[in-house]
């Protein structure tokens, strides 16, 4: 495949990724953004074992005043004979527990679109667009390193839908804040 044939593949998965970090600047309120960003490795359920693995980016920051936060996420899935893409915008909501534990667990929904290309035969590829549903949970850390783990449901128009589970870390861009400076106590003239 010549250079030219897949600029065109990369540039339908630098669109939305752009588009996403533009909303994501546009919608963050400064005196509440804090991001997150990192990788994840995961799983597709109901696929066959060479084809199970899939790895990607992904992105929390608070927007708003009620907690919830943007995920902007990319997912490509390993597949032979296929390049397989996956550019979400999804909401989640962190899950306030009654007696809270070490793991913080969220709810989200989100928009999907896949992008499929197969190299067999005639170089043909197809869009699908959808949505997610997703719940997972991520460990309390005292670090600016967080560990997640993720289940999301995608349902997609005209494709078959897919399950998958991931795990993996995030980057607190944000640096954690220091404890309030002691107060220099004030000296006494004579």
């Amino acid at each position: 495949m010549s250079t030219l044939q897949r600029q065109p593949r990369l540039a339908s998965f630098v669109h939305p990724l752009l588009a996403m970090a533009a909303a994501a600047l546009l919608f963050a309120e400064p005196a509440h953004a804090q991001w997150r960003v990192g990788g994840f490795v995961g799983g597709e359920h109901e696929s066959s074992w060479d084809e199970f693995l899939l790895f990607g980016a992904d992105a929390r920051g608070v927007v708003g005043s009620r907690g919830l936060e943007f995920n902007p996420r990319l997912t490509y899935f390993l597949r032979s004979k296929t390049t397989r893409f996956q550019v979400d915008a999804n909401i989640i909501k962190p899950l306030l527990l009654a007696t809270p534990g070490r793991v913080e667990p969220f709810v989200g929904v989100g928009a999907a679109l896949e992008r499929v290309s197969y190299s067999s035969g005639a170089n043909t590829s197809e869009t699908n667009v959808g949505f997610n549903y997703i719940v997972g949970g991520t460990m309390k850390s005292n670090g600016q390193i967080t560990p997640f783990g993720q289940f999301q449901y995608t349902v997609l128009h005209d494709a078959p839908n897919n399950a998958v589970v991931s795990v993996g870390l995030h980057y607190s861009l944000a640096p954690k804040s220091m404890p309030p400076a002691k107060p220099v106590p004030a000296t006494r003239r004579r």
